[in-house]
């Protein structure tokens, strides 16, 4: 299961000057999640401010019923953002274990 919307949640949470927490970005997620997996990636996830962080997709749903190429592009994106997702998370997970090592050789 992918946990990227959690992570786009935090990010949002991060770009309005926030600390993120489990009930914060929990309020700002487009899709339910578990409480477990909200912890899960709250332990690995470190801000990038450089992230493009999707809108909620309130607004795509409007556009997608009235324009047919609209709906086409939508289910596009949808399709390439669920073939990222595992790698931004494999992504996430690495940067967090170079953190954990470069942390480990430090206190040698």
């Amino acid at each position: 299961m992918s946990r990227q919307h959690i992570v786009d949640a935090a990010n949002r949470v991060a770009l309005e000057g926030k600390q993120p927490s489990v009930a914060l970005i929990k309020s700002h997620l487009t899709q339910p999640a578990g409480l477990r997996d909200i912890i899960e990636t709250l332990k690995t996830w470190q801000f990038d401010p450089h992230a493009s962080v999707p809108e909620k997709q309130v607004a795509t749903k409007i556009t997608t019923e009235t324009d047919p190429t609209a709906a086409l592009i939508a289910t596009a994106i949808a399709s390439v953002r669920e073939e990222f997702a595992p790698l931004r998370q494999e992504v996430t997970e690495l940067k967090a274990e170079i953190a954990a090592l470069k942390k480990a050789l430090l206190t040698q």
